[in-house]
């Protein structure tokens, strides 16, 4: 099999200029971001290339990038308009990849050049979050906001505080404004690290943040089907990446950005407008129910999506708690469209072309839920949360058998310990529940007390008859 670096005979943008800096070098920002720059520099005169950071130190795509020079497949197949379709490219719109733990004087560099004028990022919804830390400007910091400040300090210094050196931050992570959070964490991070009041000041005034909301889905790499795929293709390439045709890229930010950002006159489908309305829908009728179906899926021994909503059990539950329990805490005006929006979003999840892995989407599920899932159960009436609060308790027993499943350290900590008591216990339950979850989650003990006992209700039954019998008797 030829080597996808060497045999695969592409004239390279190599000329473009770096314009765009990148946090996150995953599968959906390879399957999403990366591709509608790609789309861009084919179609309008963006002419412009993208450098990635690696978010965290366990990252390993890096250096499957280098060793590609940048260059990845990327696999567009699903049903468009009831037929089935298929596009298959190469992207080239990423230059470099960069280990900021090993390599940080080279992020650095990349803070310094004019040219960059886009900050990117994906790091989950536990990535945009506030975390004290030390700043020492020679290494990088650990979480992602204080990358954050630490380059833009270093860009400020670089250029004397010039108004119009600041970047235009366009964050992906599944936060309700999102945008405006990453900025609140980094004027935290700017106080903790007592940076001066002037550099403060030019963060808020010259960096403009955007709230957004993006939506496709992204399985990534076909592990089952990955040598059927290289037979076809002629090479080997490990960061082959699939995803779905439908992509929709919701931004709130000033009117400028249409010129500066041409991905609608690139035909892409992208809105430069208000995304409440896109939030409420794709969060709460296609987000949650991924992360429910997660939480559950895996303790059926269920590997992808398409098996999910195929399973008779948990298929029927997730339609259930999308139309019986979600649907009632939308706004009336919403109503309308939700019988379609469901309809289009299980006909997603049953892409036939489509291997997304359960194993994926539940990366950081404890901060998922808590963005996802957890406003629908405090918004929810008593007589319309009885699924919401099965799928909390099923994220609980979910980390009784932690193996494989990647979240943040002081969960998996959190989770471990409790499981080594005696957990079965209703007052050791209700003790971690109301002192590790809620109050990780910042939410009253008191008032969230009867929450408390039905989740304990749940939890016992998943204990004692297993989670099919369990989701059998939540059907009845």
């Amino acid at each position: 099999m030829k080597n996808f670096r060497g045999d695969v005979n592409r004239e390279i943008t190599a000329n473009y200029p770096e314009r765009v800096l990148q946090i996150g070098e995953g599968n959906f920002m390879r399957g999403f971001i990366d591709w509608m720059i790609f789309d861009m520099n084919q179609k309008t005169d963006f002419n412009g290339r993208v450098v990635t950071i690696q978010p965290t130190p366990r990252g390993k795509i890096i250096p499957k990038l280098n060793s590609q020079n940048g260059l990845y497949t990327l696999v567009r197949r699903g049903i468009e308009n009831g037929k089935p379709v298929e596009h298959i490219e190469i992207i080239d719109s990423i230059s470099r990849g960069i280990n900021p733990y090993s390599d940080w004087q080279e992020a650095l560099e990349v803070a310094r050049s004019e040219q960059i004028e886009f900050l990117f990022s994906n790091t989950t919804e536990a990535g945009l979050t506030y975390e004290k830390e030390d700043f020492l400007e020679t290494e990088s910091p650990f979480s992602f906001p204080g990358k954050v400040v630490a380059l833009l300090y270093h860009r400020y210094k670089n250029f004397d505080g010039a108004s119009d050196k600041g970047w235009t931050i366009i964050p992906c992570e599944l936060i309700e404004k999102n945008g405006e959070e990453l900025q609140r964490i980094c004027l935290q991070i700017i106080a903790d690290w007592n940076l001066p009041y002037s550099f403060c000041e030019w963060l808020k005034n010259s960096c403009t943040f955007c709230n957004t909301l993006v939506d496709r889905i992204v399985p990534g790499y076909p592990n089952d089907e990955a040598e059927e795929w290289f037979d076809r293709l002629g090479y080997t390439d490990e960061l082959l990446t699939i995803a779905e045709p439908y992509h929709l890229f919701v931004i709130e930010g000033p009117e400028e950005l249409r010129e500066k950002l041409p991905f609608i006159q690139s035909g892409l489908n992208v809105r430069l407008e208000s995304i409440s309305a896109y939030r409420n829908l794709k969060v709460k009728l296609l987000n949650a129910p991924h992360t429910i179906m997660t939480v559950i899926g895996l303790q059926l021994g269920i590997e992808t999506v398409k098996e999910a909503v195929e399973d008779p059990l948990l298929g029927e539950f997730v339609k259930q708690v999308m139309r019986n329990e979600i649907a009632c805490v939308l706004p009336k005006d919403e109503q309308k469209q939700i019988d379609s929006y469901i309809s289009e979003t299980m006909d997603r999840f049953s892409n036939p072309f489509l291997q997304h892995l359960l194993k994926d989407i539940s990366l950081n599920s404890f901060a998922k839920f808590h963005v996802r899932v957890w406003p629908l159960i405090e918004e929810a009436k008593e007589e319309n949360r009885d699924k919401l609060i099965f799928s909390l308790a099923a994220l609980i027993t979910m980390f009784h058998n932690s193996e494989g499943l990647k979240d943040d350290q002081k969960v998996t900590t959190a989770f471990d310990k409790f499981y080594k008591r005696d957990y079965t216990n209703q007052n050791v339950l209700k003790d971690f529940i109301v002192m590790e979850i809620f109050n990780e989650w910042q939410q009253d003990e008191m008032k969230l007390s009867n929450i408390a006992n039905l989740v304990i209700e749940d939890v016992r039954l998943i204990q004692q008859l297993g989670m099919r019998e369990a989701l059998s008797f939540k059907l009845k």
